[in-house]
């Protein structure tokens, strides 16, 4: 188990920015009976049989580049979720990453737990937490929380996300974006309508981010389960399937936000003709 890995030259690190309480396992997975997590709760529930998340982020260092892969719940307190308060600036910190050393933000998807930490506020105003950051922003998620009415409904993306395009430093990305010569976007929709994973290729290794595609490693093997976050719901279940079998069969890396820390790098492997989470 670890924190980090290595794709070819590509270093991958793991971080958590904040840990919410746990939740019952069918508030989470609403589709999903607590019989069904009977074969899976020694290894992906707590002893009280609920479900722990973490909210996670990842550094990668590509050809002298620090990207940043999602940026967490934010600074908080997040009353919502137990008063709980975010850690990423402590913890880029803690491992010698300054703001204005990150050339990249990608974000998967704009869910508040992976924007949080994209703006501070200065004096009232908004300015970009990574100054020298351009930060890259999925097109179908921007085209569908920036409409109107459902902007009004999710401050997260008024507060954290609008304000990248007002101070110049957003892009928009689809599908086989190159963030550096060895990171590309996948478009991934399903959990929203703009999701997308980061694939890593790098001295013929190969990994992938791969955001909200699954939420706990249990989902590797039930790939049909869904989370009650999933927007499109059908659609979700027919990315993770078609993703899961590309990431098995090319061998990839793979590192996952919400699997708990130190358990969140890992492999799609196949055992006895069933696909499992491998921790690496």
């Amino acid at each position: 188990m670890s924190d980090r890995a290595t794709v070819g030259n590509v270093e991958i690190l793991a971080f958590v920015d904040a840990t919410p309480p746990p939740f019952e396992t069918t508030q989470f997975f609403p589709g999903v009976s607590q019989e069904q997590w009977v074969p899976y709760k020694k290894d992906y529930l707590t002893p009280e049989g609920k479900f722990q998340t973490n909210f996670g982020f990842f550094i990668l260092r590509s050809r002298g580049n620090i990207v940043l892969v999602d940026t967490g719940l934010g600074a908080g307190p997040h009353e919502r979720m137990g008063g709980i308060r975010g850690a990423l600036m402590d913890k880029l910190k803690s491992a010698g990453i300054k703001p204005e050393d990150v050339n990249s933000v990608v974000i998967t998807h704009l869910h508040g737990d992976h924007i949080g930490w994209n703006v501070t506020q200065v004096g009232g105003k908004p300015k970009a937490t990574f100054p020298k950051a351009k930060y890259y922003i999925p097109r179908g998620d921007w085209e569908h929380f920036t409409k109107p009415d459902i902007l009004a409904n999710t401050p997260a993306v008024k507060t954290n996300a609008v304000p990248l395009q007002e101070l110049g430093v957003m892009e928009l990305v689809g599908d086989n974006a190159k963030i550096t010569p060895e990171l590309t976007t996948l478009f991934t929709p399903g959990h929203t309508p703009g999701h997308i994973s980061l694939l890593i290729s790098s001295q013929g290794q190969k990994g992938c981010i791969v955001g909200d595609l699954f939420h706990s490693a249990a989902q590797v093997t039930e790939s049909n389960w869904l989370a009650g976050a999933d927007m499109d719901k059908e659609l979700a279940r027919r990315t993770r399937n078609t993703v899961l079998e590309r990431l098995e069969k090319e061998g990839c890396i793979v590192a996952a936000g919400h699997l708990l820390i130190n358990k969140n790098i890992g492999k799609v492997v196949r055992l006895q003709g069933r696909r499992l989470w491998q921790v690496i």
